[in-house]
């Protein structure tokens, strides 16, 4: 091949993973299909050439996606991020697990196996996300005034963050009132203790998290924690009951206003490491670990409790925020997830299926997981930045496995991430842009079920022509070696 169309194909492709980046970003989703396809066609690479480099380029397009995203405030609650780090920490951990069992599937079953279930699988997702987005955006259309419509959930967003400091004036002035009539003006007294982080409200919200489930503890550290006895005037309690909710309500808010929730961070960290670990002595491994061998069966097996046990961990602590805001009566916002023991155990299993289905069949887990948030309930806005955000977590871990591999030539590995980081970026403004223009988050639903169905396309044709798909047997020789 001439230097001159080497270098023509890589301009063709360049530009091609730059505005599919553009598009893959704006609907939450990697855009591995459409990438590979891209390699491919135009590189003329198989496989195994063409899948490492999807991933390097998924892996920029991740890191620019947070860089943006990470700034963002919730569109109805502005005090929190955009990101819902609750609900990646709640899927993440069993996403991972099942990319672990699904490599393994990939491996062992024939092509046709593998292709005749994604082409059915991404045809469900397409069609139900298509179909949601012509729903929304009817409702949008049908809205007289969507301008107005926005600036009355600004406006009352902006009320309810009001409303605890007009709780701590009125407290306050109560207090003057009380100490008029021979009060104990304890109103006052959690006004200004309200007023400060670290004073009851912080004591309060400790409690929560303590784990105990003693609500009531909570209260009475609220109210000063001094063991007097209880008034048996309902209007007395109503007022501490008050008192008590705003200021846990205040830690809630003060806590929620972090961009970045260390501990959430943190623990998905923990995870990424041990599932990189497992992942790459499992299947890049041989040099340390026979496949195969007990070593090999055990470490296996072990991934199963190591991240069941993340998962109840991640849980106890999800749920107990969550009923702590039930405590404080905390203002849901409409598309927040209700943390129950029923949710937390149907999420996380379908975010497990998603993974085995996603490693199997060879596609991003955004494009499966996206439409699992939206059955959740979680705003076309929420559901794209929380996807991105919990790709950098498995872009990441593939792409270093393959430079520790040398599966990646080095100037390419350069090339793809700065086109999919610098794609990523524009796409993100524009996409931003255009849905804040016309206020219709069902373009993040058009955007998100066409890109799938091209994804399905994609794979279908470069499949087909494949000279081992029409092989029907198990191909446990590539897991355990040839007998």
């Amino acid at each position: 091949m001439s230097a001159e169309l080497e270098t023509w194909r890589w301009l063709v492709t360049g530009t091609g993973v730059f505005l599919s980046a553009s598009l893959a970003v704006g609907a939450g989703i990697g855009g591995g299909a459409l990438f590979v396809g891209l390699f491919m066609v135009v590189l003329h690479y198989d496989a195994h050439e063409a899948v490492p480099l999807s991933k390097g380029t998924i892996f920029g397009l991740a890191i620019a996606a947070y860089a943006v995203n990470v700034w963002k405030r919730h569109p109805t609650a502005g005090g929190r991020p955009l990101i819902d780090y609750d609900t990646a920490l709640m899927l993440e951990p069993m996403t991972l697990l099942g990319t672990i069992v699904g490599v393994l599937l990939n491996v062992l079953l024939p092509n046709w196996l593998v292709l005749i279930p994604l082409c059915v699988l991404l045809g469900v997702v397409a069609y139900r996300t298509l179909r949601k987005g012509f729903r929304m955006h009817a409702q949008e259309k049908a809205a007289q005034s969507p301008t107005q419509a926005h600036e009355h959930l600004l406006r009352a967003d902006e009320e309810d963050q009001q409303q605890v400091e007009d709780g701590a004036r009125t407290a306050i002035d109560q207090a003057g009132v009380d100490e008029m009539d021979g009060t104990d003006g304890e109103a006052g007294q959690g006004a200004i203790a309200l007023q400060s982080p670290s004073g009851n409200a912080r004591g309060a919200w400790q409690d929560i998290q303590a784990g105990d489930g003693d609500t009531d503890a909570a209260a009475d550290d609220v109210d000063g924690g001094d063991g007097a006895p209880v008034s048996t005037d309902p209007w007395e309690w109503s007022k501490k009951q008050s008192t008590s909710q705003l200021q846990l309500r205040n830690a809630i808010y003060l806590k929620e206003a972090r961009l970045l929730p260390y501990e959430r961070f943190i623990a998905l960290t923990l995870v990424w490491v041990g599932y990189f670990l497992i992942s790459f002595f499992l299947y890049h491994g041989e040099k340390y670990l026979e496949p195969c061998s007990a070593g090999w069966i055990t470490l296996f097996v072990a991934a199963v409790p190591y991240v069941m046990i993340v998962t109840v961990l991640c849980g106890r602590a999800v749920r107990r925020a969550y009923e702590a805001k039930v405590t404080a009566g905390y203002k849901m916002q409409p598309g927040d997830v209700q943390w129950t023991t029923a949710s937390m155990i149907k999420y996380p299993m379908l975010a497990f299926i998603a993974g085995v289905a996603a490693a199997m069949m060879g596609i991003g887990g955004g494009m499966v997981k996206s439409p699992i948030m939206l059955s959740m309930g979680l705003s076309p806005q929420i559901v794209t930045t929380t996807s991105s955000f919990m790709i950098l977590f498995t872009a990441s871990s593939s792409t270093i496995q393959y430079l520790i591999l040398d599966k990646i030539k080095g100037d390419e590995f350069l090339i793809v991430l700065a086109l999919g980081f610098a794609g990523a970026l524009l796409g993100q403004k524009v996409i931003n842009n255009l849905v804040d223009k016309y206020k219709k988050q069902s373009i993040l639903l058009f955007l998100l079920g066409s890109l799938t169905l091209v994804s399905c396309i994609i794979i279908v044709a470069t499949t087909l022509p494949s000279a081992d798909f029409h092989d029907t047997t198990l191909n446990l020789d590539q897991i355990c070696g040839a007998p």
